[in-house]
Formats: C-alpha cells, structure tokens, sequence
C-alpha cells in the first residue's frame, strides 16, 4: 500500500488542535471535528464558543459526538497491519 495513503489518513484522523489521533470526538455545526477535551479547553482560553478553524460561533455548550473518525480510526488500524 503507498506511503501517501496513511499519511492521508492519519492527518484525517487527528485533531486540528491537538495533532494527535482523535479522542472522544465532537463535531460542530460547521462540520469540524476536535477532541472534546481540546475544544472545550480551547473555549475556556478563548472565553468565546466559535470554531478554532473557521471561527463561526456555536451555539452548543455540548456538541455531538462524531463517530466518523473512530470508525476511521478502526479501519485504518487494520489495513495497517497488512
């Protein structure tokens, strides 16, 4: 298998705040994933709810999980040990 396809995909697998593979991930209404921890310590230095990329405000204090990366995550571990 290329190199170039786990590179892709660990980098889809991370978050944008942390760098490291996700952990416990949220989504937000404008589609960006993060750690929830990473984003709420994100939004306790900011003192403002918006997205650490696009910057768009949230309106949830809570958002919801994302499971795309987790089961990313499942998948990539196993066609990595082919």
């Amino acid at each position: 298998m290329p190199s170039y396809f786990f590179e892709k995909s660990e980098k889809d697998l991370s978050c944008p705040v942390c760098h490291d593979i996700y952990r416990d991930p949220v989504i937000l209404s404008c589609s960006h994933s993060f750690c929830k921890n990473c984003l709420q310590t994100w939004w306790t230095k900011k003192q403002k709810k918006n997205c650490p990329l696009c910057k768009k405000i949230n309106l949830s204090n809570d958002p919801p999980r994302n499971l795309v990366p987790l089961y990313l995550n499942i998948d990539f571990e196993n066609i990595s040990k082919v």
